[in-house]
């Protein structure tokens, strides 16, 4: 029954109006998924429905044919940011309802996190030294640089993917004099320098809590004195679009509690004084802060 009424859905123009049924059957389907009266198998099946057209044209399609191998890539976090839609007409509502998600309107909350924290870090400093870790299409920076004109900061992006790097450069062609972009995978990267901070947004949400620790064990000996780390992480407690990430989007992250977050940072070796916790406007997306 689900399934026709989502097949339904498909075939037609949506509107606005039609969105509360689509959460209905969302949250349908991931408990049906949940509790076994459907399987990964069905929910495959159903995403086939939708058909290539609208794979090729949607936020949806794009985060289900991984074009660079996995959901959250940049380039989709950019289209996230710039809150960007189909300019083929039937398939713009589609991505309306994408954007009203909790999710992406969290994400495009921790570029506005981002800014504001670099701001403060000028109300003590006269020049910032940045490493930003999976820095994706690097827009928060872009806009910082261009709405902070002048300021010193100073950038090292460690980024595994060439095509991410790519097109961050471009979006930043006229601050890469304060820029350094890195090539790397942050379990291999070795680093000489030091950070008064150290900032990943959207990279510890796909680690495991072994791989989370040693990572931010890694970070502890590139900071500089009075420097802090803070790591970007979706909320287990609240993200009112998860089931819509996981149905239609594969997207599958590990949520964790503030509490969660505490023990990680205290279990790598740092003090409970030395840790808090912040979070952007909706409380979807927590940070995880550790300061020297």
């Amino acid at each position: 029954m689900i399934q026709e009424q989502l097949t339904s859905l498909i075939g037609k123009q949506i509107s606005t109006k039609d969105f509360p049924e689509i959460d209905k059957i969302i949250q349908t389907l991931s408990t049906d998924l949940k509790t076994g009266k459907i399987s990964k198998e069905d929910i495959d099946a159903l995403n086939k429905n939708f058909g290539q057209e609208f794979l090729d044209n949607t936020l949806q399609g794009f985060g289900l044919r991984k074009p660079y191998d996995y959901t959250g890539d940049f380039l989709m976090i950019d289209k996230i940011y710039t809150y960007y839609k189909s300019p083929i007409k039937k398939y713009e509502i589609w991505d309306e309802y994408f954007h009203r998600q909790s999710a992406p309107k969290a994400v495009r909350n921790r570029k506005e996190y981002f800014k504001t924290i670099l701001k403060e870090k000028f109300e003590s400093y006269q020049e910032v030294h940045l490493m930003n870790v999976a820095s994706g299409p690097a827009r928060d920076l872009a806009e910082f640089y261009d709405q902070e004109k002048g300021c010193q900061l100073i950038t090292s992006c460690i980024e595994s993917d060439e095509h991410a790097i790519k097109y961050a450069k471009a979006l930043n062609k006229n601050h890469l004099d304060k820029i350094q972009f890195v090539h790397s995978n942050i379990f291999k990267h070795r680093e000489k320098n030091k950070y008064d901070v150290i900032w990943s947004a959207g990279l510890f949400d796909y680690f495991n809590d072994k791989a989370f620790i040693m990572i931010i064990k890694k970070f502890k000996d590139w900071l500089n004195p009075n420097g802090e780390i803070i790591i970007g992480n979706f909320n287990e407690n609240y993200n009112p679009s998860r089931a819509y990430m996981e149905i239609f989007g594969e997207w599958y992250l590990h949520h964790r509690t503030e509490d969660q977050l505490r023990e990680l940072a205290q279990v790598a070796g740092f003090k409970a004084n030395q840790i808090h916790i912040g979070k952007e406007a909706q409380n979807v997306n927590l940070f995880l802060h550790i300061k020297m």
